[in-house]
């Protein structure tokens, strides 16, 4: 063993002998509450969710979301569009509102066999689903999957509409989870994910590229009835 290697190892030792571990039964304390914002969470979701380059839209009544709706479609050049089922959406009476206008919805389900199923939904450039909740602070939305509400129509598609009611509007995600029924439906859901604006990625040239591994334009419809 060469003197190098001896006084190194020599030098652990001792560093060892005079380490002080922490106290590993102390309590770490809660971080500091973020101030209370000074705007209604509408106001606050909505100029967070432009921030990360998404889309909110208010809508008072069927008919208004339905006109909404339809338009995005029409901009596509779509007539039928990708969706939950639609006693799953979170607005009574869209589908019929929707058809009334031109547009067909399209459950997003796999029945049969999966790999023609998936090729005859690919065309759907427009996908529409509920939203369990907003997060005001990020602009985030929160998506439970579960048998009627499943992920296709917000991952295929290269738009997503998701219908959100203003009363499901949270400060952040710590108000959120402090809510009773949240870990219920976390529960009793296959999958939960938080959405922040639409799909993006830098990885190439470190240029943002919107689009790359899911929707390219997220449409936030606040349901303020």
């Amino acid at each position: 063993m060469t003197a190098s290697r001896t006084e190194i190892l020599a030098r652990i030792r001792r560093a060892q002998q005079r380490a002080l571990l922490p106290d590993v039964t102390g309590v770490t304390p809660p971080p500091p509450q973020p101030p209370p914002f000074e705007q209604p969470l509408i106001d606050v979701f909505e100029e967070a969710l432009r921030a990360v380059q998404g889309a909110p839209h208010r809508c008072a009544t069927v008919e208004a979301t339905a006109d909404m709706i339809a338009e995005i479609c029409r901009q596509q050049g779509q007539s039928r569009m990708m969706s939950w089922a639609p006693a799953a959406l979170p607005l009574p009476g869209l589908d019929a509102a929707l058809n009334a206008r031109g547009i067909d919805l399209v459950v997003s389900r796999l029945p049969g066999e999966r790999k023609q199923a998936l090729e005859e939904l690919r065309p759907l450039l427009v996908g529409v689903t509920g939203a369990a909740a907003g997060l005001a602070r990020t602009g985030s939305i929160v998506l439970h999957a579960d048998h009627w509400h499943g992920r296709l129509a917000s991952l295929i598609p290269d738009i997503h509409i998701a219908l959100l009611p203003a009363d499901r509007l949270y400060a952040d995600i710590a108000a959120w989870l402090a809510d009773d029924e949240t870990a219920q439906k976390i529960v009793a859901s296959s999958n939960t994910v938080i959405v922040t604006g639409p799909s993006r990625t830098a990885d190439i040239a470190q240029t943002l590229t919107l689009g790359a591994h899911g929707p390219r334009e997220l449409h936030v419809m606040l349901i303020t009835k």
